[in-house]
């Protein structure tokens, strides 16, 4: 964290971030522009610098029409494209004559209100013939990184090769905004920031924004002053012209103080975009003006597109692999169900997994007020208050996590670094008071390499206070007390499942004692072990249950068995677009959807999560895939309300003899990811898993 400004340099912040950056009324010297009426008849403004691009006069210019200027044949097409579009889908290439010189630009063109406007670009350089083959080899080795430090590393190598600039960094946006440098490519000219981060306000909300509307930013010279346009003001409507679009937008005076204190003369940058937003940036310098020909910023996007590809597969790898992690703890916590084991028996039993899984130095579990716990944990006098304080203070049934405890309520009970961080599971095993599973996590010390001292100055100028850019880039560390590792949102969600099972676990436990006494209260009880709250279906534990009475039928009997593992497609990206009620009222119609798909004697249950499990009593193989295939086009013919159109990928396994449920379960798992792996919407046996590559 950034150390803390005045209230005073707080409000300049503010007011910097309001700055107007996406309409400066000017451009970069770097093309030239024009600004054209609706039906692209009649040219309103120019850039001033249309002569030495173009070849004719401002004045004359502004006399001529846009087919005279740009010939017809390109206005015609223009205006057809842009009849049912704000821009034009693509770029196009044209030829002039320029004082008896062939040349060739790119144009870009968009529309802004009542406007159109046109950007044209010289192409120069390295012609496609040249860039192609460089493309193509860095295009190789980047489908083969198998780490994610080494695929960004491939990334701003093959940057630096192709553009020339003197330093190519990526930098990635933690969840303040904060960008920390991951990977580097420089000449020996330019200064390292490997390592080092970057404060949130080096690109304010409102650049940050602009990414999401253009991913390329260009900047080949900041030495040469800004080309305002002719007129200065549109004549019929005032308002500045919205750049966003565009490649040759100025640089705000804010911005380019800021590349010269840098030492920057040019730069070029390029979002990296994540499932939910902007992840991070691939930041070129130059030392000095860097030309770079449309050519070569179009292969850089390129490349940037291919490696985000790669990169959040790789990520889905990973997430996968945690997943399975996840997966056989549950199973191992479902088999300890068949013992009824007291809550006490079970922690002490599956701690260790528990401690393993989610990286933690401790867990208590809080039942009926009774605690029991393993590792590094508070007090139990301690730990009751945190599990009163939740109660009062914690009403959803997501998870609580922090990082940092000694910055929350709970500072003066466990604040201390032996347990810097929580994350807290509700148990809902009573409708009046919830027990909770409990994750302890160690302080981790921490040191960040700032590029900069981050302290906001502020000037005066024309007569007004403003906030001046950062001045100096010397390196300076900041430690950081107190903090854990941050929970993830992958350990958030695998730590409801894991409090699902154990709720169940104790719900069973409960019911065993429970015997035949209390008939009414054991139906309440059983209902809630084996139906799923939010989806009416069986849980996991009433599932698994019957699969392996079905096993022994087919042991006895011969009786074919087929096992239907299903997953919603993209659920995380549903989750963050539309909340988790959406996903949750998701869930909730897939399951009805499929339950009218079923046959009779066809069993379904919530493994856990997105994912189900059906049990198809009597079928092999072939009948089980069709009865996939009917499932699957059920659900992508349902209207899921606010989420639109779903989708599910599908695994088919049968029970051959030798099996019991993990293998069974398990080759229809592998069948469920290799249909992901595959495209998804699709369904997937196991004996076609040869032929996912």
């Amino acid at each position: 964290m950034p150390p803390k400004i005045t209230p005073e340099l707080t409000a300049l912040q503010a007011q910097c971030n309001r700055e107007a950056v996406h309409a400066p009324g000017a451009i970069q010297p770097a093309g030239c522009l024009l600004s054209l009426d609706h039906e692209l008849a009649v040219i309103v403004q120019i850039s001033a610098n249309i002569e030495q691009v173009l070849g004719i006069g401002v004045s004359q210019a502004l006399q001529a029409t846009p087919s005279q200027l740009l010939g017809a044949r390109l206005i015609n097409r223009l205006r057809q494209e842009l009849q049912q579009r704000e821009r034009l889908p693509g770029t196009l290439t044209i030829h002039r004559q320029i004082n008896g010189c062939r040349c060739r630009f790119r144009i870009i063109a968009y529309r802004h209100r009542q406007r159109v406007l046109i950007e044209l670009e010289r192409v120069g350089g390295m012609t496609e013939q040249r860039l192609l083959p460089a493309v193509n080899e860095w295009l190789t080795r980047i489908a083969g990184a198998e780490t994610e430090d080494t695929l960004l590393q491939l990334l701003v190598e093959a940057v630096r090769s192709l553009t020339g600039h003197d330093r190519v960094m990526v930098y990635r946006f933690d969840a303040d905004w904060h960008g920390t440098v991951v990977a580097e490519s420089r000449s020996e000219q330019a200064s390292g920031y490997l390592g080092h981060s970057f404060p949130a306000s080096d690109i304010p909300p409102q650049v940050r924004g602009l990414y999401l509307i253009n991913p390329v930013r260009s900047i080949p010279d900041a030495t040469v002053a800004a080309v305002p346009l002719v007129p200065a003001v549109d004549p019929e409507h005032p308002e500045p012209l919205d750049l966003s679009p565009g490649v040759l937008r100025a640089v705000s005076p804010r911005h380019l103080d800021y590349m010269c204190n840098m030492g920057v003369q040019a730069a070029l940058s390029v979002a990296i975009q994540g499932d939910s937003g902007l992840w991070g940036l691939l930041a070129c310098h130059g030392l000095v003006p860097t030309s770079l020909s449309p050519l070569v910023r179009d292969a850089v996007y390129t490349l940037v597109q291919m490696t985000t590809q790669r990169l959040f597969l790789l990520k889905s790898r990973d997430e996968t692999a945690y997943l399975r992690r996840v997966q056989e703890c549950r199973e191992l916590l479902g088999e300890a169900q068949t013992g009824f084991q007291e809550p006490g028996e079970l922690l002490q039993h599956r701690s260790k997994e528990w401690l393993d899984v989610f990286n933690a130095g401790g867990v208590a579990l809080i039942h009926n007020g009774r605690i029991c716990s393993s590792g590094q944990v508070p007090p139990k006098d301690e730990l009751s208050r945190v599990g009163a304080w939740l109660n009062a203070h914690h009403q959803g049934s997501g998870v609580w996590c922090s990082q940092h405890l000694a910055s929350t309520p709970l500072s003066d009970v466990c604040g201390r670094p032996e347990y810097a961080g929580l994350l807290a599971v509700p148990l809902p095993v009573d409708a009046k008071q919830r027990d909770w599973l409990l994750l302890f996590r160690a302080e981790r010390l921490k040191s960040y390499r700032w590029a900069g001292r981050l302290e906001a100055m502020s000037q005066m100028e024309d007569g007004q206070r403003i906030l001046s850019p950062q001045r100096s880039f010397e390196t300076w560390v900041e430690e950081v007390h107190e903090q854990s590792d941050p929970w993830l949102p992958r350990e958030q969600r695998a730590a409801l499942d894991i409090g699902e099972d154990v709720t169940v676990a104790i719900l069973v436990k409960a019911i065993s004692d429970l015997n035949n006494r209390l008939t009414q209260v054991n139906r309440r009880l059983e209902g809630i072990a084996t139906t799923d709250a939010l989806t009416r279906v069986w849980n996991r534990y009433r599932i698994e249950q019957a699969i392996e009475t079905d096993i022994g039928l087919a042991v006895r009997l011969g009786q074919p068995l087929a096992l239907l593992m299903l997953d919603v497609d993209f659920f995380k990206r549903i989750n963050d677009r539309h909340g988790h009620e959406a996903g949750d009222a998701v869930l909730a119609t897939l399951a009805e959807v499929i339950t009218r798909t079923l046959r009779d004697n066809d069993c379904l249950g919530r493994w856990g999560g997105e994912e189900f499990v059906i049990l198809a009593s009597g079928c092999g193989l072939d009948d089980g895939k069709a009865l996939a295939e009917r499932i699957r086009r059920a659900v992508g013919a349902t209207d899921f309300g606010a989420a639109g159109r779903v989708t599910i990928s599908l695994g088919v396994s049968q029970w051959r003899p030798g099996d019991d449920r993990k293998s069974l379960v398990e080759r229809a798992d592998t069948a469920m990811y290799a249909a992901k792996q595959g495209g998804r919407n699709r369904v997937m046996v196991e004996d076609d898993q040869g032929s996912i590559p």
